[in-house]
Order: C-alpha cells, then structure tokens, then sequence
C-alpha cells in the first residue's frame, strides 16, 4: 500500500497541481462534505459502490477508472473485503475542470482503462516523486498533465455505465456530442472516426449508438445532414452549380448527386431546374396581375 501523501500549498501560478496521491486496501471511505478536489479513482483486483449522497450509486470494478468532481458528497463500499485496492489521485487548480472534460475522463461514471498495469505504475511514480522529493511544483505539474494524457489514451470505450439505481442511457450525452460536431463541421474534411475520437468513442460503439437511436450508422446520419444542407444552400443560391453546391458541404461532385438522387428521388441539377423553372412562372403570375 502506498499511505496517501499531500503535495502541501500549491503554487497558485500554476494551471494544474497534484494535491495528493495513495493508495489503500478494500475498505469504505465515507466523505459528507466531498473532496476539495477532483478525485481520480483507480480500482486494481476489487471494486465497490460509490454512493453519491443525494442522486445516485456507481458501481467500479477491477481496471476501472472513476472521476469525482470537488464537494460531491459520497461514501465507498468495497464489494468484500479482498485484496484489492483502491489508487486516489487528487488534482486542483484552475485548468483541472477544462483539462479532465477535454479529455474524457470526466463522464459521470466508469471507464475500463487499456493497459491499466502501466497507469497504475504511472500512478505509483507520481507517489514516489512526492514521497522522496525529487520533483519540483512544475516539474510535478507537467508530469500531472501526462498523466491525464495516458489515462485518456487508455481510455476504453465503454458500452454501458453500470448504475446501481437510476440507470439512465449513459451513452446520450457522447451521441450528442458526436451531433454537434458533425453539424458544427459538416463542410469539413470529417471522418466518422475523428468524430469518434473526439468524443472518446470508438467508431464501433458510435455506430450503435446512432442505430440505437436514429436507426441509420453514424456515417449515414452524417451524410443525410450534408445532404440536406446541400438542398438548403441550392434552394438559397438558385443561380449557383451543383459543383459548388457539393464543394459547399464537403462531398465530391458526382458522389453528392448520386447520394442526392438517392435521398431525395431526384438529381441536384434536376431539382434546381424544376425549382427555376416554378419560381419564373411565379413571378410572371404577379407580374401579369
């Protein structure tokens, strides 16, 4: 075990800072008052129940990473008393919220974490630097910041975040992350898998989410939106090109008049002459009366 060590008064220039760092074994914390700052939990060989006093219970398990926000009131219960243990990594300063939601990390339950050996060894070098001394704030505080970098990069796609009571669709808000993007960026060079990326996902579990929903693949839900502002933009530019049309969305000229074809039961070019063609004869009409 490696008894929980407090870095003292940080250095208030700088962005983030270790506030401590330990580990202890299978044995229930119970916090009223929360935590001044984040806690990053790291289970190895055990797990339990965090009960968030007010709202909800959150269940970790061996090779599972939890983040709590600071003064969230809560208490752990190990599942048995094993000989598992729990790593707790406390991290301040003004850029922990940005820092730790930019990356992913913070998303309200669990994450399986890739190589979880290597970040615990990670974990237990940030314990030995503040135990023996050997590392100035600044150097502690970069060695922070990649710390969260590889947490992040391990980060596993989960499928599910396992609620004890309340469970809700736990993969709502990264589908609605991944929504915004695509409509944020649909004239872009965008792949599916950027989009996956960017919401910590793979493009596998972002593919069911989008079916579960919207009962099309991730891709396709992208290209119907590129389409349809395509159809927008040619009903807004009625002098313009269908080349310019697709250039404006993002898609390759003949691609876009196929897959407009298949969208919307007729070709681009089709539409914008039927479209012409309506709005002369309208405007004749209110001419001649």
């Amino acid at each position: 075990m490696l008894p929980f060590r407090l870095t003292g008064q940080p250095d208030a220039r700088m962005p983030l800072y270790l506030y401590g760092v330990g580990t202890q074994e299978e044995k229930g914390l119970h916090r009223p008052e929360g935590f001044p700052v984040y806690q990053l939990f790291l289970a190895r060989d055990g797990g339990g129940k965090f009960n968030i006093f007010g709202k909800e219970s959150i269940a970790i398990g061996p090779g599972q990473l939890f983040v709590l926000e600071p003064g969230i009131a809560h208490e752990y219960i190990p599942h048995t008393r094993t000989a598992g243990e729990l790593g707790f990594i406390g991290i301040g300063g003004e850029s922990a919220d940005s820092v730790l939601r930019a990356t992913g990390i913070v998303s309200g339950g669990p994450c399986t974490l890739a190589g979880f050996d290597l970040i615990w060894s990670q974990m237990t070098d940030l314990w030995r630097a503040l135990h023996q001394g050997g590392m100035s704030m600044w150097e502690m505080s970069a060695s922070i910041y990649q710390f969260i970098l590889e947490m992040a990069q391990a980060r596993a796609p989960v499928d599910y975040v396992s609620h004890v009571h309340g469970n809700s669709d736990a993969g709502l808000e990264g589908l609605n992350r991944a929504i915004a993007l695509m409509q944020a960026h649909y004239q872009d060079d965008l792949l599916l898998k950027h989009i996956a990326e960017a919401v910590g996902y793979s493009v596998q579990h972002l593919n069911r989410l989008f079916h579960q929903h919207y009962g099309v693949t991730g891709h396709q839900y992208m290209q119907r939106w590129r389409l349809q502002k395509g159809l927008e933009w040619l009903n807004e530019h009625p002098e313009a090109s269908v080349k310019e049309a697709a250039e404006n969305v993002g898609m390759e000229v003949n691609y876009f008049i196929r897959m407009f074809k298949r969208e919307f039961g007729e070709t681009p070019g089709k539409g914008m002459k039927l479209r012409n063609q309506l709005r002369l004869e309208q405007n004749l009409h209110l001419h001649n009366n």
